[in-house]
């Protein structure tokens, strides 16, 4: 066989080969012998069918046989003698197979390009995790009331903040009755987010059991594109009007919390909470900060390849989280609006491995563990048995390369130094 190997562009790989007419033979023959031994024909004992006999038959299809299978086994040969790691499906082109003649072809495939990003131990980026104020801690056990809120039947008329459940008698849109808007099945927040307002105002100062008609505009980013930006009418039945009463924070309050012992424990871990929060999404700000200064520093190609198949995980991601009654974006919707998007996770992820391979930042067989028994806690697994599970359903390699990559965004920022070995 012979391979000559050209780079049209840094991230392609054209190889032209050239396998000898001797070399296409012999697979032919061998395939023929091997169709020899099990073929069965009527006047024929299995393996005494004549060898020419079979070539007359089968011949045209046996050679494509093997000329397909010479391809595939070129390619790999080819790729493993020039050191090319193909990350695309190889494209087949100029195939030439004359009778009595070498066969040639070039495949076109595409590669990761060699990089060498230069300036990451020089960043001088650090977390700055905001202040958690009073008002912060006040706002997070106003959170934790609401969560144990209860309703009651306000016995008055409909004010902001109550909440009211509904029936749709008639739905006008744009002057056409519909019967395919329907009410919501739990009560609503008058006043709450993502309200629309003149809907909520024509109902406060109503009470329950009353039918009133409303008339509005839905806004022109509706959520529901179907009627977004048209007039609506509506005859509608006011079933019952609840008011919210928050709970004391007492001891059967704090009980319920987690057994604390005061409002002021109670508040001192809230306080704690939100710090790690903060100081998480300060880490991840920092990390997004040095990845993007090495991006814009390094320039390198990406494969297009890469790009699709980003594209192909945010559009899987896209179809299994849709929610039901909106319409679907299609892939080509995807591809347009998260293209760069896409772009820059592939380039983040080959910065995290070329570091992570220059300081050789590897998890260690602790960190994988204490992972594990982390994941074995929160699901109430035994140890030994998930890690077992994990390793044979190829987790635990998930595991060890998203603590490679924490400890390589870590060292970005001068939060972890890795171990120098001799």
């Amino acid at each position: 066989m012979k391979a000559t190997v050209s780079e049209p562009e840094s991230w392609k790989r054209i190889i032209d080969i050239e396998i000898p007419e001797q070399e296409l033979n012999s697979a032919f023959e061998k395939k023929l012998n091997d169709l020899k031994r099990t073929i069965k024909l009527p006047g024929f004992r299995t393996g005494k069918v004549p060898s020419a006999l079979i070539k007359q038959r089968f011949g045209p299809s046996i050679r494509e046989e093997a000329i397909e299978e010479l391809i595939q086994k070129s390619f790999k040969d080819a790729c493993d003698q020039n050191k090319i790691n193909p990350v695309s499906q190889p494209k087949i082109m100029n195939l030439k197979a004359p009778e009595g003649e070498a066969l040639s072809f070039s495949i076109e495939t595409e590669v990761d390009p060699e990089i060498d990003i230069k300036g990451y131990n020089n960043l001088e980026i650090k977390t700055q995790p905001e202040e958690i104020k009073d008002s912060d801690v006040e706002k997070s056990l106003k959170n934790l009331q609401e969560r144990l809120a209860e309703f009651k039947d306000a016995g008055r008329p409909a004010q902001k903040g109550d909440y009211v459940k509904l029936e749709y008698l008639k739905v006008i849109i744009d002057g056409q009755e519909r019967s395919d808007i329907s009410f919501p099945k739990y009560p609503v927040e008058l006043g709450g987010e993502n309200r629309i307002e003149d809907f909520d105002e024509g109902i406060i100062g109503h009470s329950a059991d009353e039918t009133i008609d409303l008339k509005i505009k839905f806004p022109d980013d509706y959520a529901d594109t179907q009627v977004a930006g048209k007039e609506g009418e509506f005859q509608i039945k006011i079933l019952s009007v609840q008011e919210k009463l928050l709970p004391e924070i007492n001891e059967e309050f704090l009980q319920k919390m987690g057994n604390f012992k005061s409002e002021s424990e109670l508040r001192e871990q809230i306080k704690q909470s939100l710090q790690q929060d903060a100081l998480k999404k300060a880490k991840e700000e920092a990390h997004n900060q040095a990845i993007d200064i090495l991006i814009a520093n390094n320039p390198f190609d990406v494969p297009p390849t890469r790009i699709e198949q980003a594209i192909d995980y945010y559009y899987h991601q896209a179809m299994q989280y849709q929610m039901p009654n909106t319409p679907a974006p299609s892939r080509e919707e995807i591809a347009e609006q998260l293209k760069d998007i896409a772009l820059r996770a592939v380039k983040r992820q080959r910065i995290i491995d070329f570091i992570a391979d220059k300081e050789k930042i590897k998890p260690t067989a602790e960190e994988v563990d204490n992972e594990i028994k982390r994941m074995a806690e929160m699901y109430n697994h035994p140890f030994e048995q998930l890690k077992q599970q994990l390793r044979k359903n190829g987790t635990t390699l998930r595991i060890r390369d998203d603590i490679m990559e924490q400890k390589t965004l870590d060292y970005l920022i001068g939060e972890y130094t890795p171990e120098k070995k001799d």
